[in-house]
């Protein structure tokens, strides 16, 4: 691979983790992204020279390779002023791709449950000593709070997204396959289409591969084009966190690592020990009583339905679910099922759509949503924007409620500000 390489959207939680790897491994990294972050801030602490501005300016012949995010549109001034100049450009996905061949791949893909099982996976792996490399869409507390990993060992342990088909770009020697639901239809436009999409990515996978999926055998019918051995799931390991959907999870994980002759006495232990990655059923803020801050990254209606079910576990006097919607076009294709999920609430807000740079849908806000959730939910569902839900939700809040954000959005930063608040003004109260 090039020596100097420039990341366009060098903050995403994919470019970033590759954009490590690369740096760690004595390339010359540098990128650009619309604004800091804490990802932005970390890269540039380890030298990487960040600029927060899109511009021509930022891309010279010295470049041997461009690597860009897939939400990057085609006529972003960097990627224009790189063909321009001939050199090389790739999306993220195409480089990961690259970058694989050079190991013994594991791909975690599916519609759901991707981030957690690839980090289970991961845990097991460096827990066992097998020294992966490890990219992931989320943070890793085994990490050190880090979305990727560079071990020295043949494996590469990978999250692989299949938004836009990205997932083609791996021929995996493992794929795991977690679930297969609608979902990407501003993509894919049908549910068959999505389907058609994993049918190819299991007939990438070589004879001599792995496909492994979860024991309730729903997926089975969809693979008919499998060359390789399929692996259904079965083992029942409880993990270190809530919800069967994390059982599930973990089973994924675990024959993952059987295949590779770890010891089940030491995957039980891994997986036993395993709290979770970021954004995912995250507590805020942890000594403020009774009363629960948490932030899970669930945008999707199957999603939301697990996560509140892992929530109730925790036993709740009252459940408030903050839902930040995740694309208008989302909204849009999955509208009757967003309706219908939050029965395990006790009370609901709705705010702003997270757009993720996508352009607005006529007809498609969170007034049409919350008037189809009226429908199912008719109790305690609400608007309230996200300038004032910390204003408006604090007062409400008694000892023993549960405040859970859900979204892919911003949601995070605002469950942050609302455990602040909360805190300061108990505070101020006692004074």
């Amino acid at each position: 691979m090039a020596k100097n390489i420039h990341f366009i959207g060098i903050g995403g939680i994919g470019n970033s983790s590759l954009a490590q790897i690369l740096h760690e491994k004595g390339f010359n990294i540098s990128g650009s992204d619309l604004s800091p972050s804490d990802i932005t801030k970390s890269l540039k602490l380890k030298g990487i020279t960040i600029n927060y501005e899109h511009k021509a300016a930022n891309i010279n012949k010295r470049h041997n390779k461009i690597i860009y995010s897939p939400a990057i549109p085609e006529n972003n001034t960097e990627l224009l002023e790189a063909k321009k100049l001939k050199i090389p450009c790739l999306t993220y996905p195409q480089a990961l791709g690259e970058f694989s061949k050079d190991y013994y791949t594991i791909a975690i893909s599916g519609t759901h449950g991707k981030s957690t099982t690839t980090a289970m996976t991961a845990k097991i792996f460096i827990d066992a000593g097998l020294d992966p490399t490890v990219v992931i869409g989320t943070k890793m507390r085994e990490l050190k709070n880090k979305n990727y990993r560079k071990g020295d060992s043949k494996y590469l342990i990978i999250e692989a997204c299949e938004y836009k088909k990205s997932f083609l770009n791996f021929t995996p020697n493992i794929l795991v396959i977690t679930n297969i639901e609608a979902d990407h239809l501003d993509y894919y436009k049908t549910l068959a289409n999505y389907r058609k999409a994993f049918e190819e990515m299991v007939s990438k996978v070589p004879k001599n591969g792995k496909i492994i999926i979860p024991g309730d055998g729903k997926i089975k019918k969809l693979i008919k084009s499998a060359k390789a051995e399929i692996v259904t799931a079965k083992s029942k390991i409880k993990p270190g966190i809530p919800g069967d959907f994390n059982i599930s999870n973990a089973s994924l994980a675990t024959e993952v690592a059987l295949s590779q002759n770890i010891p089940i006495s030491r995957i039980e232990k891994s997986l036993k020990n395993y709290k979770g990655s970021w954004r995912r059923l995250q507590y805020k803020r942890k000594k403020l009583g009774k009363t629960l801050f948490i932030d899970d990254y669930a945008h999707h209606p199957t999603e939301i339905k697990a996560v509140l079910k892992a929530a109730r576990l925790l036993k709740p006097r009252r459940l408030f679910a903050i839902f930040e919607p995740h694309r208008f076009s989302r909204v849009q294709s999955l509208c009757d099922e967003f309706a219908c999920c939050f029965d395990l609430v006790d009370e609901l807000i709705v705010t702003d759509i997270y757009s993720a740079c996508e352009n607005k849908v006529d007809g498609i806000d969170t007034e049409f949503l919350l008037s189809q959730i009226k429908k199912y939910c008719p109790k305690n569902s609400r608007y309230i924007s996200k300038a004032k839900l910390v204003e408006e939700i604090v007062p409400l809040l008694e000892s023993g409620d549960i405040v859970l954000g859900l979204g892919a959005g911003e949601i995070n930063v605002l469950i942050e500000k609302l455990a602040d608040e909360f805190k300061r003004s108990r505070v101020t109260e006692k004074c």
